[in-house]
């Protein structure tokens, strides 16, 4: 948009290049078994139905109000795993939602090991700000919620994921909802996060694409 509005560049000489996944350090091969492993780790029973979230926890990120609504939805099969450390403002807030059984915090971890827990996760949730962990997620192939910023539909690459409005407890709680009580809908989003978003997220892809365009 700045390139055409600013510049006048004309929209058929643009496309957007994205912030994508190193595919590299993503062990697909072994999703099984490091999938099993960090549930267990974690005291995740295999059935459960795993969301993640994480990177900075600061107010604009609405991770408070995911953990309200997994809090509130109380489903015992539903958990949800948040990794990152609060900021100052969010800190007690955090300790307070994070101490029940349904909330899994395990702190900062290392930028290649967010996707083992990827990995091991169902969903992706992101009801604030952007962060790169967007387009991680979905070239991870998971499936994800995230609030509708504009210029941030790209992530959206068929069907795999929900945008929310506001990043409101109620909208997080109604969307989580929608998708525990219609598996046929999460299993659809699955699909394509698997088949589309891991490969259109994929640096190596992304490099390819650049390359070609500008050869």
């Amino acid at each position: 948009d700045f390139l055409m509005e600013m510049y006048n560049v004309p929209k058929n000489k643009i496309e957007l290049l994205v912030m994508g996944a190193d595919t590299e350090k993503i062990d697909f091969a072994h999703k099984d078994e490091i999938r099993k492993k960090i549930r267990r780790n974690l005291s995740l029973a295999d059935d459960d139905f795993v969301l993640i979230t994480g990177g900075k926890i600061e107010k604009n990120k609405n991770i408070h109000h995911l953990m309200e609504a997994v809090n509130e939805i109380a489903d015992e099969k539903l958990k949800l795993i948040v990794f990152g450390t609060p900021s100052e403002e969010m800190k007690d807030v955090f300790e307070k939602l994070s101490s029940t059984s349904f909330i899994r915090k395990i702190g900062w971890i290392d930028a290649d090991d967010v996707y083992n827990y990827f990995l091991a996760s169902d969903m992706a949730v992101f009801p604030g700000r952007h962060s790169v962990l967007w387009e991680q997620a979905v070239g991870t192939g998971l499936p994800c919620i995230f609030k509708k910023w504009k210029g941030q539909t790209h992530v959206d690459v068929g069907g795999n994921c929900i945008f929310i409005e506001n990043g409101t407890k109620e909208e997080i709680k109604s969307a989580i909802k929608s998708i525990l009580t219609d598996r046929e809908t999460y299993n659809r989003m699955s699909k394509v996060a698997r088949e589309k978003g891991v490969v259109l997220f994929s640096y190596e892809n992304i490099s390819r694409r650049a390359i070609g365009q500008i050869c």
